[in-house]
């Protein structure tokens, strides 16, 4: 069959829409028909070099939702017409990571740029053609291994939901299940865009006391205050850390790093009290490091890290419904602008404009 797709054949060069032959799913694989997919710095990284892109051509995308169009041999858990979240990592609930409830972090083949066995279902003449994560959502049509993807209600609004997947689960989820910040914490969020916004909501759902959103964006500074947010710091205007020990008088329980840059991490380290936390959720560029002061650790500080929002995606997607359906997971707020797959490039200035929370790509 064939289908449209983003694709990217070099870095620094803009995503190109291409009509790609796409095979049927083999076993333990199924055929996805896209509703919605939301645009996100991760995906760009490989555009603009930040992450080296291992293979090329790349089908883009990895945050996403659809509907099952078919499946391979072997498949179980869903079935034709049933409605899903891509999680993007593989959950094959057997090895010892799923055993002890850690999914995201499956050992069984990870995230790869293929199938499983090590082949793609994507080509353009003859030729094959990779999809990030493995998912490649920025298409109509993709092919995915049965373990990446969550069935949902099927009165689940794909073409929202579809930020569960990265944005929501990866924000909430470094806070309630990372984390764990506890009631009444200080909370500093550096970072303010999709994945950002999710940290402060999460930090709402924990009863924090303070939570102070840091970003040089005044939209996104708004916008965080709209996700509950109790203080904002634009660092082209003051210190981050001095701002945020003057706020909290000491520092913050927890400080969570959404840019992805080191020099931003360690001012988030910086900004914990004795006894804090600075998570690193952003996605540095690979062989980077940061130097912390030994006195610091000394003092019971902490610097973690949080991948996927340490996620029970089968579990985890299906109370973050819940809390959209029931009105307090802001889900629409998120939601800036929305566009068709032809305008994937225009939806990444957008986001490198800082003129949107989320973009999403639209399927008819």
């Amino acid at each position: 069959m064939k289908t449209l797709s983003a694709v990217l054949f070099e870095p620094h060069k803009p995503v190109i829409i291409e009509e790609l032959e796409l095979q049927d799913p083999k076993e333990n694989e199924v055929l996805v028909k896209l509703v919605g997919a939301g645009i996100c710095h991760s995906d760009y990284h490989y555009v603009d070099g930040h992450i080296k892109p291992g293979n090329l051509p790349l089908v883009l995308g990895h945050e996403g939702s659809g509907i099952i169009e078919k499946i391979g041999s072997s498949v179980k858990s869903v079935f034709p017409g049933d409605k899903i979240i891509f999680s993007m990592d593989a959950m094959c609930g057997f090895c010892r990571n799923c055993t002890n409830g850690l999914p995201t972090l499956c050992t069984t083949y990870g995230r790869t740029v293929t199938m499983p066995d090590g082949t793609t279902r994507f080509s353009k003449n003859n030729t094959p053609v990779y999809q990030s994560n493995g998912v490649g959502t920025y298409s109509e049509k993709t092919v995915v291994p049965e373990d990446t993807v969550v069935k949902v209600s099927d009165d689940t609004p794909l073409e929202k939901a579809c930020l569960i997947g990265c944005a929501v689960i990866t924000g909430i989820g470094s806070v309630i299940n990372r984390a764990k910040v506890e009631k009444g914490s200080n909370v500093a969020v550096f970072g303010c865009g999709g994945v950002g916004l999710n940290v402060i909501q999460g930090s709402v759902f924990s009863s924090a006391s303070i939570i102070i959103a840091v970003d040089t964006n005044e939209f996104k500074l708004k916008k965080a205050v709209e996700m509950g947010a109790t203080h904002t710091i634009n660092p082209d205007k003051n210190n981050p850390v001095e701002a945020i020990i003057d706020i909290t008088h000491g520092g913050v329980d927890y400080a969570f790093e959404v840019v992805g840059f080191p020099k931003i991490l360690n001012q988030a380290f910086k900004s914990t009290s004795p006894g804090g936390t600075a998570v690193m959720v952003g996605v540095q560029p690979p062989d980077t490091k940061i130097s912390v002061d030994c006195f610091d650790l000394l003092m019971d500080r902490s610097l973690i890290g949080a991948y996927h929002g340490t996620a029970k995606p089968r579990i985890d997607f299906q109370w973050l419904l819940d809390l959209y359906k029931t009105g307090r997971l802001n889900l629409d707020g998120l939601i800036s602008k929305q566009r068709p797959l032809s305008e994937v490039n225009e939806a990444f200035e957008d986001m490198n404009a800082g003129k949107v929370a989320r973009s999403i790509l639209n399927f008819d």
